[in-house]
């Protein structure tokens, strides 16, 4: 849901996912002399009693709290936010929210509003249980201050009892979802089939199991190869004891890379009827579905999910990678008219040429509100040569596990803005509680989905998701999945508001850390509080500057508002 308001010289345009509201801000000349941040005041009117109060933040003006407690929040009332595009993380699905943004005035000591100067949002939050598309994405910020705050060590050094309480925080709803999706297979009449890389965690194991307990026809082709992952699958799958009957083993695949399971309906002579497809970047392991960032996406339509049934059914006889290439090829055509329709398209890999993966870069090169990736093993040369081609007014947002080999080359504009993987705490950000990870993913700790956005902010946005990575490999020679869905506001929506909580996390702790590698240069610690002069406000208006595109964009480039 989007909606834009501008009253009394303040603009607050919102753009609402399932659990996350991101608003971009705006300010008339008029009213911007001695301004010292907004206050935040927020009512949930779907609470059982509504829950109203001044939100809350993690910096504060040095003159009134000089030592902030880390794990302290202090209110925007007295503390208010020095952005102009900032996101609300703590909302909850399919609820109804009224958010008062009121800037304020005077000194840290002694702030005032101003009469009339305030602007009031109505705005809700999407339920991913209803409608044709459900988009989970865990917590993916084992690394942060709210777990630090919350659990203070790694999932495996707490006691059962709060690491359950912390598995459940990491996955904020991911794992649920996943398990109430399989749990849907409970009679003969059901059937699944799923197309697994990593095939390790237990409690998936036990869905899939009880499924076909309860009499479900349920069938798994997982990654066999030997190898790391293929040794670990089957060791998972040995010590767990899951019956042979519903197993495929996947070996003649260069990487067995797919993660979706098909729900289907079985009728007396055993025809199936696909119903819905559950895809995405996550694996089915722990280090899926509570570590790395990660998303699930469940699309409830018969006709995505029978595409998805027949490369499932081409993949059964465990065919070499040529002929499963041959058929993609042909049953998974790449027509560029078509994916540039409205509606929810599907492409499969491996495949011959890397035609899709050069229209992903042609179209990462052209767009011209935002555009939006994760790579998280680096960018590829075709993206970087699309990047540094770009002639356009968009703005570029690159999300990474870790720096890139040629981020330099490809960074240095205004309009490009990088985000990379790291950790924070007293050594970068010195008032900061100091955070871990939770080990649990040795190759990409921080990011896992594959996620480009094409203008999502516009009318007619582009979301492409699935399993495979933007890169050659992952086009022509694994087993591979992707959804391209065009036009579909609330679906951008979610996948916008989750990848700005993701980037701008980051965002912080890796430019802290690149600060932290450069000489002294006088007050180290004047990053970590407010500005006590209006002055914080001038980088937002100073034209083809990066704060000032970004507040144009956020507050009054958005289309499709309610």
């Amino acid at each position: 849901m989007r909606k834009r308001v501008s009253t009394g010289g303040v603009t607050v345009q919102a753009i609402a996912g399932n659990h996350a509201i991101f608003f971009g801000l705006d300010l008339d000349e008029a009213v911007r002399a001695d301004f010292l941040g907004f206050s935040i005041h927020r009512i949930d009117h779907s609470a059982a009693q509504p829950e109203q109060y001044w939100l809350s933040g993690f910096k504060t003006f040095r003159s009134v709290v000089p030592q902030p407690d880390p794990k302290a929040f202090y209110s925007t009332r007295d503390h208010p936010l020095q952005t102009f595009y900032w996101a609300d993380y703590t909302a909850k699905p399919g609820h109804d929210y009224t958010y008062r943004f009121v800037p304020r005035y005077g000194t840290a000591k002694n702030l005032q509003d101003r009469d009339g100067v305030e602007a009031i949002v109505d705005i809700s939050t999407s339920d991913p249980t209803k409608g044709t598309h459900g988009v989970y994405f865990n917590r993916g910020v084992a690394a942060s201050q709210a777990y630090a705050n919350k659990f203070g060590l790694r999932p495996d050094q707490l006691p059962p009892a709060k690491r359950a309480e912390a598995f459940k925080w990491l996955s904020r709803g991911l794992i649920e979802a996943l398990l109430a999706f399989i749990g849907r297979a409970s009679s003969s009449g059901d059937a699944l089939r799923a197309a697994v890389y990593e095939f390790t965690e237990p409690e998936v194991l036990a869905a899939f199991k009880k499924a076909h307990e309860d009499g479900a026809d349920v069938q798994v082709i997982y990654h066999a190869s030997a190898g790391d992952e293929g040794d670990r699958n089957r060791q998972a799958i040995n010590d767990f004891g899951l019956p042979s009957s519903i197993l495929i083993e996947r070996t003649n695949a260069k990487i067995a890379h797919n993660k979706f399971i098909v729900f289907a309906t079985k009728d007396a002579d055993g025809a199936l009827s696909p119903v819905s497809v559950w895809t995405g970047s996550t694996n089915l392991s722990e280090g899926g579905i509570y570590g790395h960032s990660n998303v699930g996406h469940e699309v409830r339509d018969p006709v995505v999910a029978g595409e998805f049934l027949e490369l499932w059914q081409q993949l059964e006889p465990n065919p070499e990678a040529d002929t499963i290439r041959d058929w993609t090829s042909s049953n998974s055509p790449f027509d560029e008219t078509e994916l540039d329709k409205n509606g929810i398209h599907t492409l499969f890999s491996p495949r011959h040429g890397l035609a899709p993966l050069n229209w992903y870069a042609e179209r990462f090169g052209s767009g011209s509100g935002s555009i939006h990736v994760t790579e998280p093993f680096g960018m590829g040369a075709i993206f970087e040569e699309a990047l540094t081609g770009y002639a356009g007014t968009g703005l570029h947002y690159v999300l990474l596990d870790k720096r890139d080999n040629n981020q330099d080359a490809w960074s240095g504009g205004h309009q490009v803005f990088v985000s990379v993987g790291s950790l924070g705490g007293p050594s970068t950000l010195t008032r900061w509680a100091k955070e871990h990870l939770t080990n649990f993913n040795p190759r990409v700790p921080y990011l896992h989905t594959k996620v480009l956005m094409i203008d999502p902010l516009g009318s007619s946005p582009c979301v492409i998701t699935g399993s495979a990575n933007f890169s050659p490999a992952s086009t022509n020679a694994n087993d591979e999945n992707m959804l391209v869905i065009r036009g579909d506001t609330e679906v951008a929506d979610v996948y916008f508001t989750e990848f700005a909580r993701i980037f701008n996390h980051f965002y912080a702790r890796y430019w802290a850390s690149e600060l932290a590698k450069r000489p002294p240069n006088g007050d180290a610690d004047k990053s970590s509080f407010l500005d006590e002069t209006d002055a914080w406000v001038k980088p937002y208006f100073r034209p083809g500057f990066p704060k000032s595109l970004q507040r144009e964009l956020f507050s009054s480039r958005v289309e499709g508002n309610t």
